[in-house]
């Protein structure tokens, strides 16, 4: 199979953390490599650090000469830059979230049609092996009627961001729910096999960003619970109760998780022989991605596949509501008085 060339649209702290690491063990791919960045000094730094082909400041330079391109620029560009990069003919691996609203997302589908070019996401969750058990568990119906999923994720904010698009005027007033929120509401939307009903959504954002979220969902009769936060570490967990059995596990435990049948104890179960680090999913993802757009597979996560989960994030920023926050509505009478 002949190596595409790819462009790597953005080189902040998504592409050295999560890309760069995958590309760099492909040096079939790092000999034709683009990297893109408005910083230029930046991208030629790292394209002298790893030896790729080139390195430019605008990414409408490149597009008639790649095959394929990484998006992994802040989120608001998303959209924006995939459309152009598909009706460019050019098949592209965005980072999360694809987009601001569903849509977007129905204007991407159409265009790679069109275009017929790929368009995938990264929902890396979805290619941890204990994850994949866990949809199979509910597929399967071994765990009965799905009653109940709770996913509580949160840790201080410590993203070694490039640019200041996370929090302020420039993250559009999205925080956590729009960043890690992608990845939880998708992987939810995706063990419950379609979009759920929006309950109850409730963040900290004071007409900002929010740092802390809650959502409540509803699918048939499961109940979806997340909990989001990016000021504290929480307890980092999920658990899914069905009517047989219910199945549990950390956040971060990619390779096993936990059953317990009716009243039984608890048995681990571990789902990968192999010893995983979280750096080998974005080798992974790229595998996939370069089959893609060589034609001799689909991609995991197709733009489609993020519908649901978008449609959802939407309509919690439609309806949100406030925390309850007391000791602020304490502090504002006394201001008052």
């Amino acid at each position: 199979m002949q190596s595409p060339t790819l462009a790597l649209i953005g080189c902040g702290a998504v592409a050295e953390t999560f890309h760069i690491p995958a590309l760099c063990k492909r040096p079939e791919l790092l000999r034709s490599l683009v990297l893109v960045d408005p910083d230029l000094e930046r991208a030629r730094a790292i394209r002298e650090r790893i030896g790729a082909a080139d390195a430019v400041s605008d990414y409408r330079e490149v597009l008639s000469r790649v095959q394929g391109a990484l998006i992994a620029t802040p989120h608001g560009l998303h959209h924006r830059l995939t459309m152009e990069c598909v009706r460019a003919g050019v098949h592209v691996l965005c980072e999360k979230p694809l987009a601001e609203s569903a849509l977007e997302v129905d204007e991407i589908v159409r265009a790679a049609a069109e275009h017929r070019v790929h368009v995938a996401v990264n929902q890396t969750r979805r290619f941890f092996s204990s994850f994949q058990a866990v949809h199979g568990l509910i597929t399967s119906g071994e765990l009965g009627d799905v009653r109940e999923i709770d996913y509580v994720l949160g840790e201080p904010f410590a993203w070694p961001a490039a640019t200041a698009t996370y929090f302020g005027v420039k993250s559009g007033g999205k925080g956590v729910l729009f960043d890690t929120g992608a990845h939880i509401i998708d992987l939810v939307c995706w063990w419950l096999g379609g979009r759920p009903e929006l309950v109850d959504y409730a963040d900290d954002s004071y007409g900002g960003t929010e740092a802390v979220a809650k959502i409540t969902l509803l699918h048939g009769g499961a109940a979806a619970n997340v909990q989001l936060s990016w000021l504290t570490k929480l307890r980092n967990t999920y658990r899914v109760v069905g009517s047989r059995a219910s199945v549990e596990g950390g956040v971060y435990e990619w390779s096993s998780y936990s059953i317990r049948k009716g009243s039984g104890r608890a048995r681990k179960v571990r789902t990968d022989s192999a010893s995983r680090m979280l750096t080998d999913f974005p080798e992974m993802l790229l595998e996939n991605f370069t089959r893609a757009v060589a034609g001799k597979e689909a991609p995991r996560v197709p733009a489609s596949a993020t519908r649901d989960s978008i449609a959802v994030i939407e309509a919690c920023y439609a309806n949100r509501k406030r925390l309850p926050a007391p000791w602020q509505d304490a502090c504002e009478r006394l201001a008052h008085v």
